[in-house]
């Protein structure tokens, strides 16, 4: 009784959808395709997972017959919706594809065909959108986690409210899928120029390679004789000056990018104090890298370094760069605790770094900066993407935004 109320709030939701748009329930669109596999104890199968988020299907490790016990499997067919019932409520769905024929699925990974009224990539499109999402929820009753389920009748009573036509269907999914390749274009955009610096760090950091024009030699140092760690500490309790203040959890992993603060006089504890050009970095789980270059005077958790030039010798952004490199972050994950491990500074202190004359720093420093400030713009621009992406989700797949059905090929 409660589901069917629940069911009959998602129908209101549809009055504002066109009206040649149709309401019908998922078991009149989609036919349930199930094909047992008789295992074969000394034959090799490759069974499929599904991520969650939306993220799709993945190939598993060869498995042999004889090591699936008593789990029930079945034949993947190729264009089916298939969802993970465990996850549903987290959009563990996906479509087959013919990369995946051949191939086994988990009794938990129901496939259904279209029974030729809906395009089962439109419908995948709705259940990525939070609504799906909800849609999906209501049909995994139970309590949390993997204690909700997919119902086989709750989802076949899920209503839909979908474009009579089915090429207007396959043209929103068109249209669509044009932004998912350029978002998938922008993200393998970023993923290489994350490469490339990380190779360009692995190298000028090391002096492996040398910026044009630069001969000089390099000196080396153990990090506790050029490298200075603050520990100026401050009360906000009795503080009167306010500080922004930042935490680890505002200092995002691995890009330096800082995602907010917070103000230091509703802080209770004690809290260290940087200055500008100082450089932040998490010593609490510090493979999580978590770096900032100060760009203002604050304050930070203590589970921060606030860490400094001790000579003229060193430039603090080169110091930046130095915090990122694998060489620094290796030897800070060799650290104490086991469930809430910190980097040990006297330890950390007798790694022995590479450093330039500062013309050569200057430049290096430079050459990386570039290259963050194009990962930056890239990922601002993945970013409106996907905020565009989302915006015209919403419009096409509600009807406020309808499509010429004449350009479907």
């Amino acid at each position: 009784m409660k589901r069917d109320s629940e069911y009959s709030v998602v129908m209101r939701n549809y009055k504002d959808y066109p009206s040649d748009w149709k309401v019908v329930e998922l078991g009149d669109l989609l036919e349930k395709i199930n094909r047992p596999v008789d295992v074969v104890p000394d034959y090799e199968y490759r069974e499929i997972g599904i991520r969650s988020h939306g993220k799709g299907l993945f190939h598993k490790e060869p498995v042999k017959g004889s090591d699936l016990g008593n789990k029930s499997v079945f034949w993947v067919e190729v264009d089916c919706l298939i969802i993970n019932i465990v996850f549903a409520w987290e959009q563990a769905v996906g479509i087959t594809t013919t990369q995946e024929k051949g191939m086994i699925a988990s009794h938990r990974f129901p496939m259904w065909q279209s029974k030729g009224n809906v395009d089962l990539n439109y419908l995948l499109k709705v259940f990525l959108t939070p609504f799906g999402r909800h849609l999906l929820e209501l049909a995994s009753p139970g309590g949390a986690g993997r204690n909700r389920t997919l119902g086989h009748d709750s989802f076949n009573k899920i209503p839909v409210c979908i474009p009579s036509n089915i090429k207007e269907q396959q043209k929103i999914v068109k249209i669509l899928s044009t932004w998912d390749k350029a978002i998938e274009l922008k993200e393998r955009l970023i993923f290489e120029k994350k490469q490339q610096k990380k190779w360009l760090m692995q190298n000028l950091l090391s002096g492996k390679k040398r910026l044009p024009g630069f001969t000089g030699e390099w000196r080396k140092f153990e990090v506790g004789k050029i490298i200075f760690l603050s520990s100026t500490k401050i009360n906000p309790i009795v503080e009167k000056q306010s500080f922004n203040c930042i935490e680890l959890e505002h200092i995002e992993s691995e890009t330096g990018r800082l995602l907010g603060s917070t103000i230091s006089t509703i802080q209770k504890s004690n809290k260290i104090f940087f200055t500008k050009e100082d450089v932040l970095f998490g010593r609490l789980r510090p493979y999580l890298k978590k770096f900032y270059f100060a760009k203002h005077e604050g304050v930070c958790s203590s589970e921060i370094w606030v860490l400094k030039p001790k000579t003229k010798k060193m430039l603090s952004k080169f110091l930046f760069y130095i915090v990122q490199s694998s060489k620094f972050i290796e030897k800070c994950c060799v650290s104490y605790g086991s469930k809430m491990p910190r980097a040990d500074w006297d330890y950390v202190s007798d790694l022995i770094i590479d450093l330039p004359p500062l013309p050569e720093q200057t430049a290096i420093a430079e050459v990386l900066s570039t290259a963050d400030r194009e990962i930056d713009l890239h990922e601002k621009q993945l970013e409106e993407l996907k905020k565009q992406k989302k915006a015209l989700t919403q419009l096409l797949l509600t009807g406020a935004v309808r499509v010429n059905t004449q350009e479907v090929i």
